[in-house]
């Protein structure tokens, strides 16, 4: 009972400090332009109660705990004063963008802040089977894999991916053993038994610190690598990379179960790295999918700004509003689709 409390509530702040972020960007830069904001809104429409106001913007809490919004004055009306719609194009779009730099900018932050306290950075060798190439290089169990042909190595998935692409290909490992970096060279094979792979290794990873300096920029590779790995993600279906089957949609429900793994993983290993990667991630993922170009959300309206320059004239605002109003609508849709889903077929996680 104790630990789903404490799941529960570690979720609550994540999920909420995502939505808090994301509008909290929307929010100052509006401010910084004097665009006025007449709500900031935790959760979808229907009000559930008014926090407080400040100034000309109302703080409120909304029944349907999907996300959030920022209500700028004038967001369709170029005739209001002050207004977003009224604001020049290249404010408007620092606006709406302006969220999903929050959210990758928290990304960062965490993952800053787990380079300094110990991240999953080093690849260690945990086995070499008999009769591989591995073994026959002279590779050992618990040799640290420190580069590969010149490229340095910080995740197991990294090393297979260069062996995998230099199949009947020379590769030279340097590794550390014992406190002393050696060379070893190895073909990986082209074919192998079951469960071995082209070299014959099995990998582990140990958890590495570094200083305030090496650790951001190891945290700005990591938020790039993530990045690329998002985009890349239909070119590795479309090559069968990646087993369809095991990708689905989640909802805040299957959210919370994964969440509620990463604090369960970070209280086994005594580390809080599995949190800081899971909350991270979420909020690139947040970033990226709200500048996606679709209704309602914040790319969809960068397209019609966009739209608008291009144009040379500006779409007619009720024409916009009505596209976002449906996108909106649909949106809510999925949402509600995803909950169902997420509890009628549960995230099963290994």
């Amino acid at each position: 009972m104790l630990e789903w409390i404490r799941n529960l509530l570690i979720f609550l702040v994540v999920f909420c400090g995502l939505v808090l972020f994301h509008e909290l960007g929307h929010f100052l830069a509006a401010r910084y332009f004097g665009i006025r904001v007449t709500e900031f809104g935790i959760g979808f429409p229907p009000r559930m109660l008014r926090l407080g106001k400040w100034r000309e913007t109302e703080f409120t809490l909304n029944w349907l705990p999907f996300g959030g919004f920022v209500r700028p004055a004038g967001e369709d009306d170029p005739n209001v004063p002050n207004g977003l719609a009224s604001a020049p194009p290249l404010r408007r779009i620092v606006v709406l963008a302006a969220g999903s730099f929050t959210n990758v900018l928290v990304a960062f932050l965490l993952f800053w802040f787990g380079f300094t306290t110990g991240w999953p950075d080093t690849v260690v060798v945990a086995r070499v089977e008999p009769n591989s190439p591995a073994a026959a290089a002279g590779l050992r169990a618990d040799d640290v894999v420190q580069l590969v042909g010149g490229t340095s190595i910080h995740t197991p998935q990294q090393l297979a991916d260069i062996t995998y692409s230099n199949l009947g290909q020379t590769l030279t490992l340097q590794v550390e053993r014992a406190g002393e970096n050696l060379q070893i060279d190895m073909t990986p094979r082209e074919s192998w038994p079951a469960g071995q792979g082209p070299l014959g290794i099995g990998m582990t990873w140990k958890l590495t610190s570094y200083h305030m300096a090496r650790a951001a920029t190891r945290a700005a590779t990591e938020l790039a690598n993530q990045a690329r790995e998002v985009f890349l993600l239909p070119v590795r279906l479309v090559r069968q990379q990646v087993d369809a089957s095991d990708l689905r949609f989640v909802g805040p429900v299957g959210i919370k179960a994964i969440n509620d793994q990463a604090v369960n993983v970070s209280v086994e290993l005594g580390a809080i790295f599995p949190l800081l990667q899971f909350v991270g991630i979420i909020n690139l993922m947040i970033a990226i999918t709200n500048l996606l170009p679709l209704p309602a959300l914040d790319g969809g309206r960068i397209m019609f700004v966009l739209l608008e320059f291009l144009r040379g004239r500006r779409i007619a605002p009720e024409t916009e509003g009505r596209v976002h109003f449906i996108g909106m609508a649909l949106l809510i849709t999925l949402m509600v689709v995803l909950v169902y889903q997420d509890i009628s077929n549960p995230l099963v996680l290994q």
